[in-house]
């Protein structure tokens, strides 16, 4: 049985990762991928001339690559304009850059969902719930420098991916201090989405207002890793606070897209954080304060309290995901 070379890569808006993926028959096996910061590179192009060096310039059978963002165009004029990054990231720039004739290009989300059917049990982490309904959709999203927010459909044995911008909605607060933290946010920004409060910069924003409400001085400009590491050695109260803020926040609107799916076949959490503070286990992702806001929906609440969340704790999904997009692409 003959063997299928891919090149796959996951092009978030700090970090692309790069990796060769083979298919045999069924099997799809994903190599350890390699990291680029997006800063270091120019462009797209020169990133993926990078990797294909590296690899000694092999002849590959298909390329599926997904970035941060929604896909414009069709075809050869498929295009992903990044919010986080300002790679020219197109089906054409693949070509020219892979060889390649008709790359594969779809939204990061979107990648990641395809991955979700065939994640093991180990590979996941479990937040409560009850028994997913393998007939109804699912609901994946996830905080990193953006957040990301995709669907699965059944359809007859197999799911459709959907891709979205649900990051981008509007954020709503549950209880008086997130609602004078959203006043504040709004002083700011004016509009204010989930992905505000809900990524990196996100914690970063969740911790400087929480200190601007009680009149206390940041100093320097930390970061969201920053802020963990604060939260985790109880460094401050605002940064513990903050993290504590996000977990609840995150479980809230992880309800809302459970709501909106009717993703009774479960919720789906990837992403770098909440991976991220699971696996150092360091206390820092509040599991019951987040079940607690996933499921506070009035009515609704016997509802969410059926749908079962888990984390996605296997770091190569997305590619996984895009393995799988490259196989039915030839």
């Amino acid at each position: 049985m003959s063997e299928c070379l891919f090149l796959v890569s996951d092009i978030g808006g700090t970090n692309a990762r790069f990796a060769l993926a083979r298919a045999t028959g069924n099997d799809i096996a994903v190599d350890a991928p390699t990291v680029f910061h997006t800063v270091d590179y120019a462009a797209l192009e020169v990133a993926l001339a990078a990797f294909l060096d590296l690899k000694g310039r092999p002849r590959l059978d298909a390329v599926a690559v997904c970035a941060a963002g929604p896909v414009e165009g069709e075809g050869a004029t498929a295009r992903i304009q990044m919010t986080n990054c300002p790679w020219d990231v197109s089906v054409k720039a693949l070509a020219d850059a892979t060889g390649v004739a008709r790359p594969v290009l779809i939204n990061d989300f979107a990648a990641l969902a395809r991955a979700v059917p065939e994640l093991k049990a180990h590979e996941l982490h479990r937040l409560g719930g009850g028994k997913a309904d393998p007939h109804s959709p699912i609901g994946i999203l996830g905080a990193g420098t953006g957040l990301g927010v995709a669907g699965l459909v059944p359809d007859g044995g197999r799911y459709i991916a959907i891709p979205g911008e649900g990051g981008h909605v509007d954020l709503a607060p549950t209880n008086t201090r997130e609602i004078e933290v959203l006043a504040h946010l709004m002083r700011v920004h004016g509009r204010v989405s989930v992905e505000r409060v809900l990524s990196g910069p996100g914690l970063v924003a969740l911790y400087t207002t929480l200190a601007a409400l009680d009149s206390v001085a940041v100093d320097g400009q930390p970061t969201g890793a920053d802020i963990s590491d604060l939260a985790a050695a109880k460094g401050s109260p605002h940064a513990v606070e903050a993290v504590s803020m996000f977990c609840g926040w995150l479980g809230s609107v992880a309800g809302n897209l459970a709501l909106t799916l009717g993703a009774k076949g479960g919720i789906f959490i990837g992403g770098g954080i909440v991976p991220g503070w699971i696996a150092r286990g360091r206390g820092l992702f509040d599991e019951a304060l987040f079940r607690r806001h996933f499921e506070a929906k009035g009515r609704f609440e016997p509802y969410l309290a059926a749908i079962p969340v888990q984390v996605i704790m296997r770091g190569d999904t997305a590619l996984l995901g895009l393995a799988h997009a490259a196989r039915e692409a030839i």
